[in-house]
Protein backbone atom coordinates (compact mmCIF):
# COMPACT_ATOMS: atom_id res chain seq x y z
CA UNK A 1 0.00 0.00 0.00
CA UNK A 2 1.27 3.52 -1.29
CA UNK A 3 0.54 7.07 -0.99
CA UNK A 4 -3.16 8.13 0.25
CA UNK A 5 -4.46 11.86 2.03
CA UNK A 6 -3.37 11.98 5.84
CA UNK A 7 -1.26 12.85 8.26
CA UNK A 8 2.49 11.44 8.58
CA UNK A 9 2.02 9.65 5.25
CA UNK A 10 5.64 9.01 4.27
CA UNK A 11 5.66 8.80 0.20
CA UNK A 12 8.99 7.34 -0.21
CA UNK A 13 8.02 3.87 1.07
CA UNK A 14 5.54 1.12 0.93
CA UNK A 15 3.50 -0.12 3.10
CA UNK A 16 3.26 -4.29 3.30
CA UNK A 17 0.47 -6.52 5.28
CA UNK A 18 1.95 -9.49 5.97
CA UNK A 19 -0.72 -12.95 5.56
CA UNK A 20 0.53 -15.22 7.60
CA UNK A 21 1.23 -12.50 10.41
CA UNK A 22 -1.07 -9.92 10.21
CA UNK A 23 2.11 -7.45 10.86
CA UNK A 24 2.24 -4.49 8.90
CA UNK A 25 6.33 -3.47 7.52
CA UNK A 26 7.58 -0.32 5.84
CA UNK A 27 9.79 -0.93 2.29
CA UNK A 28 12.12 1.97 1.61
CA UNK A 29 11.15 2.73 -2.18
CA UNK A 30 13.68 4.21 -4.65
CA UNK A 31 13.32 5.98 -8.05
CA UNK A 32 10.76 8.85 -8.47
CA UNK A 33 7.30 8.04 -7.18
CA UNK A 34 4.40 9.33 -8.83
CA UNK A 35 3.15 13.37 -8.32
CA UNK A 36 -0.46 12.38 -8.22
CA UNK A 37 -0.14 11.21 -4.38
CA UNK A 38 -3.81 10.15 -3.40
CA UNK A 39 -7.21 9.43 -5.60
CA UNK A 40 -4.85 7.61 -7.66
CA UNK A 41 -5.74 4.10 -9.70
CA UNK A 42 -3.62 1.32 -9.01
CA UNK A 43 -4.00 -2.03 -10.06
CA UNK A 44 -1.43 -5.24 -10.50
CA UNK A 45 -0.07 -7.45 -12.95
CA UNK A 46 2.42 -9.95 -11.62
CA UNK A 47 5.20 -8.33 -9.59
CA UNK A 48 4.30 -4.63 -11.09
CA UNK A 49 2.21 -2.34 -9.78
CA UNK A 50 0.69 0.30 -12.25
CA UNK A 51 -0.52 3.78 -10.46
CA UNK A 52 -2.32 6.18 -12.84
CA UNK A 53 -3.50 10.06 -12.03
CA UNK A 54 -4.31 11.31 -8.86
CA UNK A 55 -3.93 14.08 -7.08
CA UNK A 56 -0.33 15.55 -5.55
CA UNK A 57 0.87 19.12 -4.66
CA UNK A 58 2.48 21.29 -7.56
CA UNK A 59 3.54 25.00 -7.66
CA UNK A 60 -0.51 26.21 -7.78
CA UNK A 61 -1.67 24.10 -5.19
CA UNK A 62 -2.83 20.50 -5.68
CA UNK A 63 -3.58 19.32 -8.73
CA UNK A 64 -4.52 16.68 -10.89
CA UNK A 65 -2.05 14.22 -12.83
CA UNK A 66 -2.32 11.97 -16.19
CA UNK A 67 1.15 10.18 -15.47
CA UNK A 68 1.71 6.55 -15.40
CA UNK A 69 4.06 4.52 -12.74
CA UNK A 70 5.12 1.27 -12.02
CA UNK A 71 6.19 -0.09 -9.34
CA UNK A 72 8.57 -3.81 -8.91
CA UNK A 73 7.41 -5.92 -5.39
CA UNK A 74 10.75 -7.26 -5.56
CA UNK A 75 13.21 -4.16 -5.90
CA UNK A 76 10.67 -1.77 -4.88
CA UNK A 77 12.08 0.75 -7.32
CA UNK A 78 9.60 3.15 -9.30
CA UNK A 79 9.41 3.63 -12.71
CA UNK A 80 8.14 6.20 -14.84
CA UNK A 81 6.08 4.93 -17.95
CA UNK A 82 3.69 8.44 -18.77
CA UNK A 83 4.71 11.58 -17.55
CA UNK A 84 2.12 13.80 -16.67
CA UNK A 85 1.37 15.94 -19.98
CA UNK A 86 -1.81 17.54 -21.28
CA UNK A 87 -2.25 15.25 -23.71
CA UNK A 88 -3.47 11.34 -23.82
CA UNK A 89 -6.02 10.62 -21.30
CA UNK A 90 -7.39 13.76 -18.94
CA UNK A 91 -5.85 15.05 -15.96
CA UNK A 92 -8.20 13.14 -13.20
CA UNK A 93 -8.18 11.07 -10.59
CA UNK A 94 -11.26 9.42 -8.90
CA UNK A 95 -11.32 6.89 -11.88
CA UNK A 96 -11.35 3.41 -12.62
CA UNK A 97 -8.96 1.11 -13.76
CA UNK A 98 -7.79 -2.61 -14.50
CA UNK A 99 -5.88 -5.15 -16.54
CA UNK A 100 -7.20 -7.06 -19.81
CA UNK A 101 -4.69 -9.40 -21.84
CA UNK A 102 -4.86 -10.11 -25.70
CA UNK A 103 -3.25 -12.35 -27.11
CA UNK A 104 -0.16 -12.90 -24.95
CA UNK A 105 -0.32 -8.85 -24.16
CA UNK A 106 -1.77 -7.21 -21.20
CA UNK A 107 -3.06 -3.90 -21.44
CA UNK A 108 -4.25 -1.33 -19.12
CA UNK A 109 -7.82 -0.03 -18.99
CA UNK A 110 -8.75 3.38 -17.11
CA UNK A 111 -12.63 4.79 -16.86
CA UNK A 112 -13.86 7.61 -16.33
CA UNK A 113 -12.98 10.24 -13.07
CA UNK A 114 -13.21 13.53 -12.09
CA UNK A 115 -10.37 16.03 -13.43
CA UNK A 116 -9.32 19.55 -14.52
CA UNK A 117 -10.37 20.81 -17.96
CA UNK A 118 -6.32 21.54 -18.70
CA UNK A 119 -6.26 18.40 -21.45
CA UNK A 120 -7.75 17.71 -24.77
CA UNK A 121 -11.30 15.67 -25.30
CA UNK A 122 -11.71 12.22 -25.78
CA UNK A 123 -13.77 11.89 -29.44
CA UNK A 124 -16.91 10.93 -28.47
CA UNK A 125 -16.84 11.02 -24.31
CA UNK A 126 -18.86 13.41 -22.88
CA UNK A 127 -17.58 15.67 -19.74
CA UNK A 128 -19.46 17.61 -17.14
CA UNK A 129 -18.67 20.69 -15.09
CA UNK A 130 -18.95 19.50 -11.04
CA UNK A 131 -17.82 22.46 -8.94
CA UNK A 132 -14.66 23.52 -10.85
CA UNK A 133 -13.57 20.20 -12.03
CA UNK A 134 -14.92 18.18 -15.10
CA UNK A 135 -16.66 14.97 -14.79
CA UNK A 136 -15.94 12.42 -17.73
CA UNK A 137 -16.71 8.78 -19.04
CA UNK A 138 -13.63 8.57 -21.09
CA UNK A 139 -12.45 4.85 -21.51
CA UNK A 140 -8.50 4.56 -22.63
CA UNK A 141 -6.25 1.27 -23.21
CA UNK A 142 -2.30 1.79 -22.72
CA UNK A 143 -0.45 -0.97 -24.31
CA UNK A 144 2.49 -1.95 -22.01
CA UNK A 145 4.49 -3.08 -24.77
CA UNK A 146 4.38 -0.22 -26.58
CA UNK A 147 4.50 2.16 -24.57
CA UNK A 148 1.06 3.72 -26.48
CA UNK A 149 -2.24 5.36 -25.32
CA UNK A 150 -5.17 4.27 -27.38
CA UNK A 151 -9.24 5.31 -27.23
CA UNK A 152 -11.09 2.07 -28.19
CA UNK A 153 -14.60 1.84 -30.04
CA UNK A 154 -17.04 2.34 -27.28
CA UNK A 155 -20.61 0.06 -28.08
CA UNK A 156 -23.70 -0.46 -26.06
CA UNK A 157 -25.03 1.13 -23.04
CA UNK A 158 -21.86 3.52 -22.40
CA UNK A 159 -22.31 5.18 -18.64
CA UNK A 160 -22.36 8.74 -18.21
CA UNK A 161 -19.83 11.15 -16.86
CA UNK A 162 -18.78 9.23 -13.26
CA UNK A 163 -16.52 8.88 -10.74
CA UNK A 164 -15.62 7.14 -7.48
CA UNK A 165 -17.37 4.04 -8.74
CA UNK A 166 -15.94 0.16 -8.67
CA UNK A 167 -14.27 -1.31 -11.84
CA UNK A 168 -13.41 -5.08 -11.11
CA UNK A 169 -11.93 -7.80 -13.70
CA UNK A 170 -13.99 -11.17 -13.77
CA UNK A 171 -12.02 -12.82 -16.50
CA UNK A 172 -8.85 -11.70 -18.81
CA UNK A 173 -11.08 -9.43 -21.11
CA UNK A 174 -14.48 -8.86 -19.33
CA UNK A 175 -14.96 -6.75 -15.74
CA UNK A 176 -17.92 -5.33 -13.51
CA UNK A 177 -19.02 -1.65 -12.73
CA UNK A 178 -20.83 -0.21 -9.87
CA UNK A 179 -22.12 2.10 -8.15
CA UNK A 180 -20.39 5.85 -8.23
CA UNK A 181 -20.87 9.56 -8.72
CA UNK A 182 -22.96 11.08 -12.13
CA UNK A 183 -24.77 14.50 -12.34
CA UNK A 184 -27.72 13.12 -11.26
CA UNK A 185 -26.62 11.88 -8.05
CA UNK A 186 -25.48 8.82 -6.46
CA UNK A 187 -25.75 5.37 -8.94
CA UNK A 188 -26.98 1.99 -8.26
CA UNK A 189 -26.36 1.23 -11.93
CA UNK A 190 -24.45 -2.18 -12.61
CA UNK A 191 -22.63 -2.67 -15.99
CA UNK A 192 -21.19 -5.52 -17.49
CA UNK A 193 -17.92 -4.64 -20.05
CA UNK A 194 -16.53 -7.27 -22.27
CA UNK A 195 -12.81 -5.69 -23.78
CA UNK A 196 -11.24 -6.72 -27.18
CA UNK A 197 -8.06 -5.02 -28.88
CA UNK A 198 -10.03 -2.25 -30.49
CA UNK A 199 -13.38 -2.11 -28.69
CA UNK A 200 -15.34 -1.84 -25.46
CA UNK A 201 -19.21 -3.49 -25.10
CA UNK A 202 -20.72 -2.32 -22.18
CA UNK A 203 -24.23 -4.12 -21.07
CA UNK A 204 -26.23 -2.56 -18.37
CA UNK A 205 -27.94 -5.06 -15.92
CA UNK A 206 -31.55 -3.87 -15.22
CA UNK A 207 -32.89 -3.53 -11.76
CA UNK A 208 -36.21 -5.75 -11.47
CA UNK A 209 -37.34 -3.68 -8.57
CA UNK A 210 -40.42 -4.46 -6.36
CA UNK A 211 -38.98 -7.69 -4.17
CA UNK A 212 -36.45 -8.03 -5.83
CA UNK A 213 -32.81 -7.23 -3.26
CA UNK A 214 -31.02 -4.96 -4.73
CA UNK A 215 -28.08 -2.39 -3.15
CA UNK A 216 -28.76 1.34 -2.83
CA UNK A 217 -26.69 3.85 -4.57
CA UNK A 218 -23.15 4.65 -3.20
CA UNK A 219 -20.05 6.48 -4.41
CA UNK A 220 -16.27 5.92 -2.76
CA UNK A 221 -17.11 2.01 -1.91
CA UNK A 222 -14.67 -0.57 -2.48
CA UNK A 223 -15.04 -4.02 -4.19
CA UNK A 224 -13.44 -7.27 -4.83
CA UNK A 225 -14.22 -10.42 -6.55
CA UNK A 226 -14.79 -13.65 -4.75
CA UNK A 227 -14.34 -17.01 -6.32
CA UNK A 228 -15.22 -19.78 -4.76
CA UNK A 229 -16.58 -23.31 -6.12
CA UNK A 230 -19.72 -21.26 -6.86
CA UNK A 231 -18.63 -19.56 -9.48
CA UNK A 232 -17.48 -15.53 -9.51
CA UNK A 233 -18.73 -12.89 -7.41
CA UNK A 234 -18.82 -9.31 -6.67
CA UNK A 235 -18.22 -8.34 -2.79
CA UNK A 236 -19.07 -4.63 -2.36
CA UNK A 237 -18.30 -3.26 1.01
CA UNK A 238 -19.50 0.65 2.75
CA UNK A 239 -19.53 3.82 0.79
CA UNK A 240 -21.19 6.73 0.97
CA UNK A 241 -24.62 7.17 1.97
CA UNK A 242 -24.77 3.29 2.48
CA UNK A 243 -22.77 1.86 4.84
CA UNK A 244 -23.71 -2.20 4.31
CA UNK A 245 -22.36 -5.45 2.55
CA UNK A 246 -23.58 -6.79 -0.50
CA UNK A 247 -22.21 -10.01 -2.46
CA UNK A 248 -23.29 -9.97 -6.14
CA UNK A 249 -23.76 -13.97 -7.93
CA UNK A 250 -22.57 -12.50 -11.40
CA UNK A 251 -23.23 -15.62 -13.58
CA UNK A 252 -26.40 -15.22 -12.00
CA UNK A 253 -26.80 -11.71 -11.78
CA UNK A 254 -28.65 -11.57 -8.02
CA UNK A 255 -27.28 -9.66 -5.01
CA UNK A 256 -27.65 -11.07 -1.83
CA UNK A 257 -27.04 -8.11 1.15
CA UNK A 258 -24.46 -10.01 4.33
CA UNK A 259 -25.89 -8.91 7.31
CA UNK A 260 -24.53 -9.04 11.19
CA UNK A 261 -21.39 -6.99 10.23
CA UNK A 262 -19.80 -4.74 12.67
CA UNK A 263 -19.91 -1.01 12.05
CA UNK A 264 -16.15 -0.77 11.68
CA UNK A 265 -16.64 -2.54 8.72
CA UNK A 266 -19.08 -1.34 6.72
CA UNK A 267 -18.98 2.40 7.68
CA UNK A 268 -16.17 3.20 5.97
CA UNK A 269 -15.55 5.16 2.51
CA UNK A 270 -12.98 6.35 0.54
CA UNK A 271 -11.20 2.76 1.83
CA UNK A 272 -9.12 -0.17 0.65
CA UNK A 273 -9.90 -4.25 0.24
CA UNK A 274 -7.57 -6.71 -0.70
CA UNK A 275 -8.63 -10.74 -0.30
CA UNK A 276 -6.70 -13.87 0.16
CA UNK A 277 -8.29 -16.70 -1.16
CA UNK A 278 -7.27 -19.17 1.93
CA UNK A 279 -9.22 -22.47 1.06
CA UNK A 280 -11.81 -22.99 -2.14
CA UNK A 281 -14.77 -22.24 0.09
CA UNK A 282 -12.79 -19.60 2.43
CA UNK A 283 -11.58 -15.99 1.72
CA UNK A 284 -10.22 -13.52 3.34
CA UNK A 285 -10.92 -9.74 3.03
CA UNK A 286 -8.72 -7.19 4.26
CA UNK A 287 -10.27 -3.85 5.08
CA UNK A 288 -8.01 -1.11 5.71
CA UNK A 289 -8.14 2.84 5.90
CA UNK A 290 -10.83 5.23 4.43
CA UNK A 291 -12.75 8.10 5.80
CA UNK A 292 -14.02 6.82 9.12
CA UNK A 293 -13.61 7.12 12.67
CA UNK A 294 -12.17 3.42 12.60
CA UNK A 295 -8.18 3.12 12.56
CA UNK A 296 -8.08 -0.34 13.07
CA UNK A 297 -7.33 -3.00 10.29
CA UNK A 298 -10.36 -5.54 9.52
CA UNK A 299 -10.21 -8.59 8.48
CA UNK A 300 -13.44 -9.91 7.37
CA UNK A 301 -14.29 -13.89 6.92
CA UNK A 302 -16.69 -15.05 4.03
CA UNK A 303 -17.19 -19.09 3.95
CA UNK A 304 -19.55 -20.50 1.13
CA UNK A 305 -21.69 -23.02 2.61
CA UNK A 306 -24.24 -23.64 0.01
CA UNK A 307 -25.66 -21.98 -3.10
CA UNK A 308 -28.25 -19.21 -1.13
CA UNK A 309 -26.03 -19.07 2.11
CA UNK A 310 -22.84 -17.49 3.18
CA UNK A 311 -21.51 -16.95 6.46
CA UNK A 312 -19.58 -14.14 7.64
CA UNK A 313 -17.72 -13.13 10.33
CA UNK A 314 -14.62 -10.67 11.42
CA UNK A 315 -11.44 -11.93 13.01
CA UNK A 316 -8.94 -9.66 15.61
CA UNK A 317 -5.68 -9.18 14.51
CA UNK A 318 -4.47 -11.18 17.79
CA UNK A 319 -6.10 -14.46 16.00
CA UNK A 320 -5.17 -14.20 13.27
CA UNK A 321 -2.62 -16.71 12.79
CA UNK A 322 -4.05 -19.12 15.17
CA UNK A 323 -7.06 -18.79 13.09
CA UNK A 324 -5.41 -19.37 9.39
CA UNK A 325 -3.92 -22.43 10.64
CA UNK A 326 -7.25 -24.02 11.85
CA UNK A 327 -9.24 -22.95 9.11
CA UNK A 328 -6.96 -24.46 6.85
CA UNK A 329 -6.67 -27.98 7.87
CA UNK A 330 -11.06 -27.72 9.02
CA UNK A 331 -11.52 -26.92 4.98
CA UNK A 332 -8.72 -29.73 4.06
CA UNK A 333 -10.24 -32.19 6.67
CA UNK A 334 -13.77 -31.55 5.49
CA UNK A 335 -12.76 -32.68 1.93
CA UNK A 336 -11.64 -35.88 3.23
CA UNK A 337 -7.73 -35.55 2.64
CA UNK A 338 -6.75 -37.11 6.09
CA UNK A 339 -3.09 -38.16 4.91
CA UNK A 340 -2.70 -35.04 2.61
CA UNK A 341 -3.82 -33.23 6.15
CA UNK A 342 -0.68 -34.71 8.41
CA UNK A 343 1.36 -33.81 5.43
CA UNK A 344 -0.05 -30.48 5.47
CA UNK A 345 0.04 -30.32 9.62
CA UNK A 346 3.65 -31.30 9.85
CA UNK A 347 4.32 -29.03 6.85
CA UNK A 348 2.78 -26.16 8.88
CA UNK A 349 4.43 -27.21 12.15
CA UNK A 350 7.51 -26.82 10.63
CA UNK A 351 7.26 -23.44 8.81
CA UNK A 352 6.22 -22.42 12.44
CA UNK A 353 9.05 -23.34 13.79
CA UNK A 354 11.11 -21.36 10.98
CA UNK A 355 8.49 -18.78 11.12
CA UNK A 356 9.28 -17.83 15.00
CA UNK A 357 12.96 -18.80 14.84
CA UNK A 358 13.21 -16.01 11.97
CA UNK A 359 10.73 -13.78 14.03
CA UNK A 360 13.19 -14.14 17.00
CA UNK A 361 16.65 -13.39 14.96
CA UNK A 362 14.45 -10.45 13.87
CA UNK A 363 13.13 -9.41 16.98
CA UNK A 364 17.14 -9.48 18.65
CA UNK A 365 18.61 -7.80 15.67
CA UNK A 366 15.78 -4.92 16.20
CA UNK A 367 16.49 -5.11 19.80
CA UNK A 368 20.12 -4.62 19.18
CA UNK A 369 19.66 -1.90 16.25
CA UNK A 370 17.20 -0.13 18.70
CA UNK A 371 20.00 -0.23 22.00
CA UNK A 372 22.13 1.18 19.18
CA UNK A 373 19.45 3.73 18.46
CA UNK A 374 18.83 4.52 22.05
CA UNK A 375 22.94 5.34 22.92
CA UNK A 376 22.78 7.56 20.17
CA UNK A 377 19.76 9.21 21.36
CA UNK A 378 21.73 9.60 25.22
CA UNK A 379 24.57 11.15 23.91
CA UNK A 380 22.44 13.14 21.55
CA UNK A 381 20.22 13.94 24.82
CA UNK A 382 23.56 14.80 26.88
CA UNK A 383 24.22 17.42 23.93
CA UNK A 384 20.91 19.01 23.79
CA UNK A 385 20.99 19.19 27.86
CA UNK A 386 24.29 20.84 27.80
CA UNK A 387 22.95 23.57 24.90
CA UNK A 388 20.23 23.91 26.35
CA UNK A 389 21.48 24.80 29.94
CA UNK A 390 23.92 27.10 28.25
CA UNK A 391 20.92 28.76 26.01
CA UNK A 392 18.78 28.79 29.90
CA UNK A 393 21.38 30.87 30.99
CA UNK A 394 21.43 33.46 28.33
CA UNK A 395 18.51 33.30 28.62
CA UNK A 396 17.81 34.29 32.22
CA UNK A 397 20.35 37.22 32.01
CA UNK A 398 18.24 38.27 28.78
CA UNK A 399 15.12 37.69 30.85
CA UNK A 400 16.90 40.19 33.93
CA UNK A 401 17.99 42.87 31.55
CA UNK A 402 14.22 42.68 30.23
CA UNK A 403 12.60 43.15 34.04
CA UNK A 404 15.03 46.41 34.47
CA UNK A 405 14.32 48.06 30.90
CA UNK A 406 10.49 46.88 31.67
CA UNK A 407 10.20 49.47 34.91
CA UNK A 408 11.70 52.68 33.03
CA UNK A 409 9.57 51.47 30.17
CA UNK A 410 6.51 51.74 32.57
CA UNK A 411 7.61 54.51 34.49
CA UNK A 412 7.81 56.71 31.25
CA UNK A 413 4.61 54.89 29.75
CA UNK A 414 2.65 56.47 32.76
CA UNK A 415 3.95 59.45 32.77
CA UNK A 416 3.19 59.70 28.93
CA UNK A 417 -0.35 58.30 29.84
CA UNK A 418 -1.25 61.33 32.54
CA UNK A 419 -0.30 63.59 29.88
CA UNK A 420 -2.31 62.23 27.03
CA UNK A 421 -5.33 62.05 29.57
CA UNK A 422 -4.60 65.20 30.48
CA UNK A 423 -4.94 66.28 27.38
CA UNK A 424 -7.93 64.57 26.12
CA UNK A 425 -9.95 65.90 29.09
CA UNK A 426 -9.33 69.39 27.92
CA UNK A 427 -10.25 68.12 24.40
CA UNK A 428 -13.76 66.52 26.24
CA UNK A 429 -14.19 70.46 27.69
CA UNK A 430 -13.89 72.03 24.13
CA UNK A 431 -15.84 69.49 22.35
CA UNK A 432 -18.82 70.51 25.31
CA UNK A 433 -18.24 74.07 24.65
CA UNK A 434 -18.49 73.15 20.97
CA UNK A 435 -21.20 71.11 21.00
CA UNK A 436 -23.29 73.84 23.53
CA UNK A 437 -22.63 76.32 20.74
CA UNK A 438 -23.98 74.07 17.94
CA UNK A 439 -26.86 73.13 19.82
CA UNK A 440 -27.79 77.13 20.46
CA UNK A 441 -27.10 77.76 17.06
CA UNK A 442 -29.57 74.43 16.00
CA UNK A 443 -32.35 76.02 17.70
CA UNK A 444 -31.87 79.34 15.74
CA UNK A 445 -31.61 77.79 12.50
CA UNK A 446 -34.91 75.86 13.90
CA UNK A 447 -36.98 78.55 14.46
CA UNK A 448 -35.70 81.00 11.49
CA UNK A 449 -36.53 77.45 9.44
CA UNK A 450 -39.88 77.75 10.70
CA UNK A 451 -40.47 81.14 9.96
CA UNK A 452 -39.21 80.66 6.72
CA UNK A 453 -41.80 78.02 5.98
CA UNK A 454 -44.68 79.94 7.31
CA UNK A 455 -43.86 83.04 4.43
CA UNK A 456 -43.70 80.30 2.17
CA UNK A 457 -46.87 79.33 3.00
CA UNK A 458 -48.30 82.94 2.59
CA UNK A 459 -46.59 83.63 -0.31
CA UNK A 460 -47.91 80.02 -1.68
CA UNK A 461 -51.40 81.55 -1.04
CA UNK A 462 -50.92 84.59 -2.57
CA UNK A 463 -49.07 83.21 -5.91
CA UNK A 464 -52.11 80.90 -5.96
CA UNK A 465 -54.81 84.01 -5.67
CA UNK A 466 -52.90 85.52 -8.43
CA UNK A 467 -52.85 82.59 -10.56
CA UNK A 468 -56.39 81.96 -10.20
CA UNK A 469 -57.22 85.93 -11.23
CA UNK A 470 -54.21 85.82 -14.13
CA UNK A 471 -56.72 82.75 -15.55
CA UNK A 472 -59.91 84.86 -14.88
CA UNK A 473 -58.18 87.85 -16.80
CA UNK A 474 -57.05 85.46 -19.72
CA UNK A 475 -60.21 84.08 -20.38
CA UNK A 476 -61.80 87.43 -20.72
CA UNK A 477 -59.33 88.21 -22.76
CA UNK A 478 -59.55 85.76 -25.06
CA UNK A 479 -63.00 86.49 -25.02
CA UNK A 480 -62.12 90.06 -26.39
CA UNK A 481 -59.82 88.24 -29.00
CA UNK A 482 -62.73 86.09 -30.36
CA UNK A 483 -65.09 89.22 -30.34
CA UNK A 484 -62.27 91.32 -31.92
CA UNK A 485 -61.09 88.65 -34.75
CA UNK A 486 -64.75 87.79 -36.09
CA UNK A 487 -65.30 91.73 -36.30
CA UNK A 488 -61.96 92.17 -38.37
CA UNK A 489 -63.33 89.31 -40.13
CA UNK A 490 -66.22 90.99 -40.86
CA UNK A 491 -64.77 94.11 -41.92
CA UNK A 492 -62.16 92.18 -44.81
CA UNK A 493 -65.59 90.80 -46.27
CA UNK A 494 -66.95 94.41 -46.49
CA UNK A 495 -63.73 95.68 -47.91
CA UNK A 496 -63.09 92.86 -50.67
CA UNK A 497 -67.06 93.67 -51.42
CA UNK A 498 -65.98 97.31 -51.37
CA UNK A 499 -63.12 96.55 -53.87
CA UNK A 500 -65.46 94.52 -56.00
CA UNK A 501 -67.81 97.44 -56.57
CA UNK A 502 -64.87 99.60 -57.53
CA UNK A 503 -63.63 97.65 -60.27
CA UNK A 504 -67.34 97.45 -61.55
CA UNK A 505 -67.48 101.42 -61.73
CA UNK A 506 -64.37 101.58 -63.03
CA UNK A 507 -65.10 99.85 -65.76
CA UNK A 508 -68.33 101.62 -66.62
CA UNK A 509 -66.72 105.24 -66.36
CA UNK A 510 -64.39 103.55 -68.78
CA UNK A 511 -67.06 103.09 -71.05
CA UNK A 512 -68.58 106.75 -70.38
CA UNK A 513 -65.78 108.46 -71.10
CA UNK A 514 -65.06 106.49 -74.50
CA UNK A 515 -68.14 106.94 -75.74
CA UNK A 516 -67.97 110.86 -75.07
CA UNK A 517 -65.00 111.11 -76.60
CA UNK A 518 -66.37 109.69 -80.13
CA UNK A 519 -69.38 111.89 -79.72
CA UNK A 520 -66.79 115.12 -79.21
CA UNK A 521 -64.54 114.43 -81.56
CA UNK A 522 -68.03 113.78 -83.97
CA UNK A 523 -68.78 117.89 -82.84
CA UNK A 524 -66.17 119.70 -82.52
CA UNK A 525 -67.36 123.35 -82.20
CA UNK A 526 -71.12 123.27 -80.42
CA UNK A 527 -69.51 121.00 -77.88
CA UNK A 528 -69.35 122.69 -74.96
CA UNK A 529 -72.93 123.23 -74.16
CA UNK A 530 -73.68 119.77 -74.52
CA UNK A 531 -70.35 118.02 -72.61
CA UNK A 532 -72.20 120.47 -69.89
CA UNK A 533 -75.41 119.07 -70.17
CA UNK A 534 -73.81 115.37 -70.34
CA UNK A 535 -71.35 116.40 -67.31
CA UNK A 536 -74.82 117.54 -65.44
CA UNK A 537 -76.07 114.20 -66.39
CA UNK A 538 -73.57 111.95 -65.72
CA UNK A 539 -73.27 113.80 -62.10
CA UNK A 540 -76.99 113.25 -61.38
CA UNK A 541 -76.47 109.56 -62.29
CA UNK A 542 -73.55 109.81 -60.27
CA UNK A 543 -75.16 110.92 -57.00
CA UNK A 544 -78.26 108.62 -57.90
CA UNK A 545 -76.11 106.04 -57.86
CA UNK A 546 -74.14 107.16 -54.27
CA UNK A 547 -76.90 107.89 -52.49
CA UNK A 548 -77.67 104.62 -51.74
CA UNK A 549 -73.90 104.22 -50.01
CA UNK A 550 -72.82 108.25 -49.19
CA UNK A 551 -69.69 107.33 -47.44
CA UNK A 552 -66.31 109.66 -47.43
CA UNK A 553 -64.95 107.05 -49.67
CA UNK A 554 -67.76 107.60 -52.47
CA UNK A 555 -67.18 111.37 -52.10
CA UNK A 556 -63.81 110.80 -52.27
CA UNK A 557 -64.34 108.69 -55.57
CA UNK A 558 -66.58 111.25 -56.89
CA UNK A 559 -63.60 114.15 -56.73
CA UNK A 560 -61.72 111.49 -58.28
CA UNK A 561 -63.93 111.50 -61.13
CA UNK A 562 -64.52 115.06 -61.65
CA UNK A 563 -60.85 115.68 -61.82
CA UNK A 564 -60.29 112.67 -64.22
CA UNK A 565 -63.44 114.33 -66.72
CA UNK A 566 -61.46 117.92 -66.48
CA UNK A 567 -58.68 116.73 -67.43
CA UNK A 568 -59.97 114.68 -70.50
CA UNK A 569 -61.87 118.25 -71.43
CA UNK A 570 -58.79 120.45 -71.42
CA UNK A 571 -56.82 117.54 -73.68
CA UNK A 572 -59.38 118.79 -76.34
CA UNK A 573 -60.57 122.62 -75.43
CA UNK A 574 -59.06 125.79 -74.16
CA UNK A 575 -58.59 125.08 -70.81
CA UNK A 576 -59.07 128.64 -69.70
CA UNK A 577 -62.59 129.26 -71.28
CA UNK A 578 -63.89 125.57 -70.34
CA UNK A 579 -62.69 126.39 -66.32
CA UNK A 580 -64.34 129.19 -66.76
CA UNK A 581 -67.36 128.16 -68.35
CA UNK A 582 -67.34 125.17 -65.54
Amino acid sequence: MWGGSGSGVDYDVMEVYHLPTGAWDQKPTTGTPPPGTWVYSSVAIGKDIYYFGGRGAGDSGYQYQNSLHCLNVDSFKWRELSPSSDYDPMKKGFCGIISVHFDGEHYLVIIGGLGSSSTPKQPNAQYNNSFGDLRCNEIHYYRISSDQWISPVVTGDRPPPINDFTLTPVTNNTAVMFGGETDNGVSNKLYMISFTETSVDILEVPNPGGSVQWPEGRWSHSSVLITTCSGPHLLVVGGDYAYDVWLLDINKRKWKELINLPNNVTRRYWHSLSVWSVTPTTNWIIEFGGLTEYTDTAVIELRYTSDIDWSTSVIPLDQYQDQLRRWILSDWENLGLSKEVQLLRGHLQDRKREFFEEQLQREIKEKEQIQQDRDKEQQQLLQEKATLSQQLDDATTLLEQAEKDKSSLELEYNEKLNAKVAEILEEKTQVEEKKQIITEDYEKLKLKVAHMEEQYLKEKHIIIDDNQNLKSDISEKDKVIAKLTSQVEEQSQNEKQIITDLKEKDLHIAKLVKERQERVLKQPIKETSSIGLQFNYLEEQLQTKNSKQDTPFSRFLILIYLLFISFVLSTNYNSKQFIGKI
